[in-house]
Formats: structure tokens, sequence, C-alpha cells
């Protein structure tokens, strides 16, 4: 009988890259009969804790949106207008009104800079970002402080957006709440027993329950005042297996031709790479919670070797 020792890990994190502000200041009217999107909503709960490079919150904006296309948009040009104010800056990432949350917006997945004279085809949905700074995080209110508020102008045609332009303005919108406290996810191992080799049936195969181990993801001192708490499961290392809710083998595993499967209760696979409601979260009382799950294995090649092998997924948790 051929042992394996899997190993699960559960880390907390989510840091990006810092961005230099290069700024460059113009003047412009900013008063133009373009279309407009508010983005964001009336309220934000936030964490008071947030880490610098936080990503806050995201708004999506459909290529139909854009230009009436479900496919793609000819070549649109950016104008990015910090504080939602009457003067550019370079960006990609300008400040908003509250302390500590500056936006960025992401065209093609890429975060956009001001741009007067190289146009960009738009083949995928806009994103907004909130995105935590480095000043003080302080309450307040999103809302841009020219006449005409809006962060974002995308125009087809280069310069200011001119008034006989077609186009997009962005508004941010929300007043943001900051709440004392976060859920906590302790790291933990998850080690399976031992299965026999010739349980594994071929490919897609998961043996039978000998080779299954619960766990259970936690969630420790919630507060209260959040309109939602979320989480999302991450893979950790390289190209996961071709299988719901596999995970990629770490480094110095000697099994071969098998991964381990994260699954729900009833066996179905996790989701990952999304964020998924804590639906038992309270927002008058706060708490802890569990999410019970197994982790199992799950044959990936036609042909397994006997060995060792262990997988890492983080947990990574958001507010609203």
């Amino acid at each position: 009988m051929q042992q394996f020792h899997p190993i699960l890990r559960g880390l907390a994190a989510r840091l990006i890259p810092a961005f230099v502000l290069v700024v460059v200041a113009s003047i412009s009217p900013k008063a133009f009969a373009l279309s407009t999107i508010t983005a964001f909503g009336t309220t934000l709960n936030l964490p008071n804790s947030l880490p610098t490079g936080t990503v806050i919150s995201r708004y999506t904006i459909s290529l139909s949106e854009l230009c009436g296309s479900a496919s793609s948009c000819p070549k649109r040009f950016v104008r990015l207008w910090p504080y939602g104010g009457s003067t550019n800056e370079r960006g990609p990432l300008i400040p908003t009104n509250v302390s500590g949350i500056s936006t960025r917006l992401l065209m093609n997945g890429v975060p956009m800079p001001n741009a007067t004279t190289t146009g960009v085809p738009v083949t995928s949905p806009l994103e907004v970002q909130l995105v935590r700074d480095n000043r003080t995080l302080a309450a307040g209110n999103l809302g841009g402080t020219n006449a005409d508020p809006a962060y974002y102008y995308i125009c087809l045609q280069s310069g200011a957006c001119n008034s006989w332009d077609t186009g997009l303005r962005i508004n941010l919108s929300a007043t943001v709440r900051l709440i004392n406290g976060t859920c906590s996810t302790p790291d933990q191992s998850v080690a399976l027993p031992a299965m026999a080799m010739h349980k594994l049936k071929g490919v897609g195969s998961t043996g039978d329950q000998s080779g299954t181990k619960g766990f259970a993801l936690r969630f420790n001192n919630c507060p209260p005042g959040f309109a939602r708490v979320g989480y999302t499961l991450t893979p950790i290392g390289g190209p996961a297996p071709n299988f719901p809710g596999a995970l990629p083998v770490a480094g110095g595993s000697t099994a071969t031709g098998v991964a381990i499967q994260i699954t729900g209760t009833n066996g179905t696979p996790a989701t990952f790479k999304q964020s998924l409601p804590l639906s038992a979260y309270s927002t008058s009382t706060g708490g802890t919670y569990s999410i019970p799950m197994n982790a199992r294995y799950i044959q990936t090649e036609a042909t397994v070797t006997p060995g060792t092998i262990s997988s890492m997924m983080s947990v990574l948790v958001d507010y609203q």
C-alpha cells in the first residue's frame, strides 16, 4: 500500500505593486454631452486596517455599455481626472476624494495612463478599481469635486474629449464607512490518509472515501457592520490540472499522475478565483463561522506512480 501525504495551507494576503504618480496639469472645460456611468453605488464598508495596495472594490463596464458592441470597440482615448476635478494627471493610479483610496481604470486588463495621442482598441470589459493608497484611511464620499464630477473620459478622439465627440464618462459614487476589525483566517495544514493506488480506476477517478479528509475554512471574530463578507479560494503554485477544484502539485512531491481536489461536503468541486458569500455572516452581530469542505485525491494521468504529494491554496476575505 502506497502512502500519500498532502498538505493544504491557508494564506490571506493581497498586495499589489505601488505606482509612481507623475502629475501633468492641464485645464479643460470638462462639460460635454457624453454618456455617463456611475460606479460603486451608495455605501462601501471597509476594514480600517486595510494594507496599502489592497484592491478594495471592482466595477465592471461591458463593451455594450462602452460602444454598443459585444465583441470589441474601435480605438479609444482615455483622460484621467483625479478627485473628479478639472485637471489631468498621468496616472494610472489617481487619488479620490476619500483619503487613503485611489482609483485606476483597466482597459484590456491593463491599468491605463492619461492618453492624449495614443488610442487603444478595446476587446474586453473595462474595470474600475478602488485601491488602498498610502494616505491615512478615512471615511468620506468618492464623488467628484468639479461641476462635472467624472474621474474618467473614454472618447473616440484624442485630446480633451470635445463636445462633438462620442464617448463615456465615469463618475464614482459611494459613502465610505470604516469598521474596526476584520475576520481572522488561521493557517492550517490538512493531512489526507494514505490510499492504495489500485483504488484509482482511471483519469478523473477519485477512489473511495478512504482517501478523503474533511476540514473547515474558519472565519474567526468577524466584526459586525459589513453588508457582505466574501471569500476567494486561490490555488498556489504552477498551472492547476484540468479538473475543477484540483490544485497544482507543489515542488518536492514525488507521486505522479495524481493531484489534490478540494470539494464541498457533497462532493461538488470547489470554485476558485471567484468571491463567494460567507452566507452565515450577520451584519448586526458578527461572529465566528466555518465552512466544511473535503480534500481528496484525483487521478490526472493514465499512469500513477506512488509517492507523496502536496498542494496549497490561499483564502482571501473581502468586505463590503
